[in-house]
């Protein structure tokens, strides 16, 4: 079964803020520093490990520098997250407005009805469970709430909250889901058809 993704690249505010913090830019940045390094220490006559000293330590520095601005935007997302689901989402002018945006992309909800689809055909199927771990009896019964939960997010003509797509990209990564076999028995701990329901109800904004 295919999940569907369940990432996002985006950054604060501006396009072009958002290209300056994005990670690639540093590896590409030291990539091209790289190749012209090794093609002047080329053309001056190095060879061997001195040739390639330079380019490597400098592709190094840009694999540094994409692992630290990924993890910066990793943090960064937790907070605004946190934020919007403190009830703060329709403060669009706060510095959090860009996640909201974010998370309520036609792609996000695409993506994400697209992996609820694939959870109710998962589950529909009678055959041996396969690598994702699905609570596949217990799921059946509520096939139709999830359905409507796709539906909900690919009604791209009505806009969700980032709240509820939160609710979604919960329900749909993290291993206390009901989505998920935590005991290694076929039951849902919790009131699966309330919670895909409460999502569904919160994916509606509020003013």
């Amino acid at each position: 079964m295919d999940l569907a993704h369940l990432r996002s690249d985006a950054t604060p505010r501006s396009g072009s803020a958002r290209f300056a913090t994005a990670p690639f830019v540093p590896i590409a940045i030291c990539a091209a520093v790289a190749g012209i390094v090794l093609g002047v220490e080329a053309l001056a006559g190095l060879r061997g490990d001195r040739l390639l000293v330079g380019p490597i330590s400098i592709g190094l520095l840009g694999l540094v520098q994409a692992a630290i601005r990924w993890n910066s935007r990793r943090l960064l997302r937790a907070e605004a997250d946190a934020w919007i689901l403190r009830g703060y989402e329709n403060r669009t002018t706060s510095r959090y407005g860009w996640r909201v945006a974010e998370l309520t992309t036609s792609r996000e909800r695409r993506l994400l009805g697209s992996s609820l689809r694939a959870v109710v055909k998962e589950v529909s199927q009678q055959r041996p469970p396969g690598v994702v771990p699905l609570n596949r009896v217990a799921l059946r019964p509520h096939r139709a709430e999830l359905v409507a939960l796709a539906d909900r997010l690919e009604a791209l003509e009505r806009p969700v909250s980032a709240s509820g797509i939160l609710g979604v990209r919960r329900l749909l990564t993290e291993p206390g889901s009901p989505l998920y076999r935590s005991t290694g028995l076929d039951d849902v701990p919790i009131d699966a058809g309330a919670l895909f329901g409460a999502i569904l109800v919160h994916l509606e904004v509020r003013s």
